[in-house]
């Protein structure tokens, strides 16, 4: 508790310091969503169902992997954009003498406050869209697999700094993932079957950028229920590849 309390503290210090660069991080991602939701408004200008999609549904998307990505973004960005550099600097020395899980220090070390903000901006137009929807009593459910997605993001970004452990060309993978998760706040539908299979089932970005709707269409519960299980897996590989990441390092050091 005492690490988590120092860790706020710090974090709150620095926004303060840079607040006018932090003011300006977030008026952008408020007009990023705002142009997301606008386009989804002339998407649907013409017809108010495209494809079993209705506009309000749309949005429930928009918003939904907006708070995912600024929860993931919260609490882990700032760590994970760093962990590449440590990595291929050597400057994890720290971590193998520290009592803690190196796993969660390595990523855990600084909030990025200004994220919390956007997530208030984009959870509270999800609770709007979902009132629209009358599916407000699904909130609670729908901020459940908010938590779920924002950490297969972390997964998926962890996975892939590991492997900066064996190969030091692979530092735009943070880039791949951030640009795959952008790419699947889209409804499934509109992809060719293969994609379709491949990030629904294998990297499951399109499942869950689509789950609320699919949720609210009445099949999502058995959909849920595979992230129930394929998330621990993809925990414990990625656990697995940070231990043994762990031990190259020390052993090339």
């Amino acid at each position: 508790m005492s690490t988590i309390k120092a860790i706020w503290q710090q974090s709150l210090e620095e926004f303060l310091i840079y607040r006018g660069t932090s003011i300006i991080t977030f008026i952008l991602a408020a007009v990023f969503l705002l142009i997301e939701l606008f386009t989804g408004k002339v998407y649907f200008s013409q017809g108010e169902n495209l494809a079993g999609w209705t506009a309000n549904r749309y949005f429930i998307m928009i918003s939904f992997m907006n708070s995912a990505v600024y929860l993931y973004n919260l609490f882990f960005i700032l760590g994970h954009e760093s962990l590449g550099d440590d990595i291929l600097e050597g400057n994890l020395d720290y971590l193998l003498v520290r009592p803690s899980s190196s796993y969660w220090l390595a990523v855990g070390r600084s909030l990025d406050v200004p994220s919390f903000f956007n997530l208030l901006l984009s959870g509270g137009l999800l609770v709007h869209y979902l009132c629209v929807e009358k599916a407000g009593g699904e909130a609670a459910l729908v901020a459940g697999m908010v938590v779920l997605t924002a950490f297969l993001i972390f997964l998926l970004n962890q996975l892939c700094l590991t492997l900066l452990f064996w190969f030091e060309g692979l530092t735009a993978l943070g880039g791949i993932v951030e640009d795959l998760v952008s790419l699947a706040a889209r409804p499934k539908q509109i992809f060719p079957r293969i994609i379709q299979q491949l990030f629904t089932w294998l990297i499951p970005l399109l499942l869950v950028s689509n789950l609320p709707v699919d949720w609210l269409s009445g099949h999502g519960g058995w959909l849920l229920l595979y992230l129930l299980v394929f998330l621990p897996l993809l925990y414990w590989l990625s656990v697995k590849f940070w231990q043994r990441g762990l031990r190259h390092y020390s052993s090339a050091n």
